[in-house]
Parts: C-alpha cells; sequence; structure tokens
C-alpha cells in the first residue's frame, strides 16, 4: 500500500504560490482577474493586428502636438488659411475671393479634404474656346450686357453669380476688368488689337476700373493721337527764315567780290524758280 503524502502546512505556506507568502512583495503578486492595466480612453489595445491602435496613438500624439505649437498655415487657392487644433477639434479659417471661412472637422485629414473642396468650388472658371464663342456671338449681334452676364455666369458658377456683392468685391476685379475688355473688343468692329493700343490704353486708364464706356472714350483719344501723329510725319518741314541781322552782318564781314557772287547765285536761283 503506497505511502500517503502528507499534506504540507505551517506558517509562512501558501499553496497557490509555490509555498512562498508573497504577500509582503505586492510587485511579485499576479494581477488580479479582473482588472486591467488598460486605459481605453488613451489608446486601445490593438487586438486585431491591423496596427489601428497604433494609428490612434499616432493621431493623439499628433494633435497635442498641434495644439502645443499653435496655429500654422497652408495656402487655398493661393490665399493663406490658418489651420490650429483646439477643445479635440480641428478649424481652419481664411478667405478666398472676398468671402470669409471658418471651417472645422475632427480630424486634420478631413479639414484639408474640406479645404481643397472650397477651392475647387470657389476657383474661377476659365472658358473654353467654344464658351468664347458664345460670348463673342452676343457682342457681334449688339448684345454686349448679355454678352457679360453670361461670361460671368460662366467664370464663377451660378450660385456665387447671385452674390449680391460680386460689383463691389475687389478680389473680383481683376475678372471683371478681363471680361470688360473681351466684350468691349468684340463688340468695337473699329477696336485695334495691337501692341501701340494697349500701351495708349493703359497709360488712359491708370489703374481705373474698366467699363465700355472707359474704352470707348480711350479708343477715340487714340485715334486722334494717332490721327497728329500721321500729320506730323508726312508735313514737311519748313526752314525758319534767316534773321536780318545775322545776314547784314554776314554782308559787312565779306568782300565786294563775294557779294557780287553771292547776289548773282540768288539772281540765279529766283530765275530758275520761275521758269519751273
Amino acid at each position: 500500500m503506497p505511502a500517503t503524502k502528507k499534506a504540507i502546512t505551517g506558517f509562512g505556506y501558501d499553496p497557490d504560490f509555490g509555498g512562498i507568502d508573497l504577500s509582503g512583495c505586492p510587485s511579485a503578486q499576479g494581477m488580479p482577474k479582473d482588472q486591467s492595466f488598460i486605459d481605453e480612453r488613451f489608446a486601445p489595445m490593438d487586438r486585431s493586428g491591423t496596427g489601428h491602435g497604433s494609428n490612434a496613438l499616432k493621431k493623439f500624439i499628433t494633435e497635442q502636438a498641434a495644439e502645443q505649437e499653435g496655429p500654422s498655415t497652408i495656402h487655398v487657392g493661393g490665399q493663406a488659411f490658418k489651420i490650429r487644433f483646439h477643445e479635440n477639434i480641428w478649424h481652419g479659417e481664411g478667405t478666398l475671393n472676398g468671402h470669409r471661412y471658418r471651417l472645422t472637422a475632427n480630424d486634420r485629414a478631413a479639414l484639408l479634404d474640406k479645404l481643397m473642396a472650397l477651392a475647387k468650388e470657389e476657383a474661377i472658371h476659365e472658358l473654353t474656346r467654344a464658351e468664347q464663342l458664345q460670348v463673342i456671338r452676343l457682342c457681334q449681334n449688339g448684345q454686349k450686357h448679355e454678352a457679360i452676364d453670361y461670361y460671368l455666369k460662366l467664370a464663377l458658377g451660378q450660385s456665387r453669380y447671385a452674390d449680391d456683392d460680386l460689383i463691389s468685391n475687389p478680389e473680383l476685379l481683376p475678372l471683371m476688368n478681363q471680361i470688360a475688355e473681351f466684350t468691349w473688343f468684340h463688340a468695337t468692329p473699329q477696336a485695334q488689337d495691337t501692341d501701340q493700343w494697349h500701351q495708349f490704353k493703359d497709360e488712359f486708364l491708370n489703374g481705373r476700373p474698366i467699363n465700355h464706356d472707359l474704352l470707348d472714350a480711350g479708343f477715340e483719344a487714340f485715334q486722334a493721337h494717332q490721327k497728329q501723329s500721321r500729320y506730323s510725319l508726312l508735313a514737311p518741314e519748313r526752314e525758319e527764315p534767316a534773321d536780318p541781322l545775322e545776314v547784314a552782318a554776314d554782308l559787312e564781314n565779306m568782300t565786294d567780290a563775294q557779294v557780287d557772287a553771292t547776289y548773282k547765285g540768288v539772281a540765279r536761283e529766283l530765275a530758275q524758280s520761275h521758269r519751273r
């Protein structure tokens, strides 16, 4: 009959830890089964194997760094926009084509997507050749006001075309000047597309906002200037009459022979002129 194993008992014995009493050494004790050291609010443990947990940690670090560093600047449609992270929200603020925008998003990538979509929406459309021809036909038919409206609607889009502050928006002045010149040129048969005209026009306008009335006045002044220039080139130059005192002084200094030769030369010239 095999011998029965005698249970070990006595002070300091703990059967769960191999007989060693670890009550005085908490760091060597196991974690309670109903607790965890993971704080899900900070960076959840990645249990999927896809690395999403590390992405969350990177996002958290990026946002905290952005909040500490303060606003940064990016350019949207050539205009500066301030980007900042505040109170767990990304903010983007700036002015584009005269309009003030304040956009928000939960993360930086989403905010940048919004800003890029805004730049595309606010971009001024450059007319295709087919669209230009439609505007030109309106000008040639005497419908210059309709041509201006149609060009503006194509360039800005229907929603922005309906804004009340288009005329007073300084951001749109270059576009307005471009439309005025394009429609005036194609509505004015006598208009000239020459370097001389453009140089004269720029000096005449002197930075003023362009409209058809100013261009009409400028072209009228340009034509008068061209006519005066042609007359100056064709008109013969007249010799200034000799000063009598200077002639008398010259005669006093001549000898009798020189005076006689001069007299005969003048008489010969007068005789030949009468024969012509």
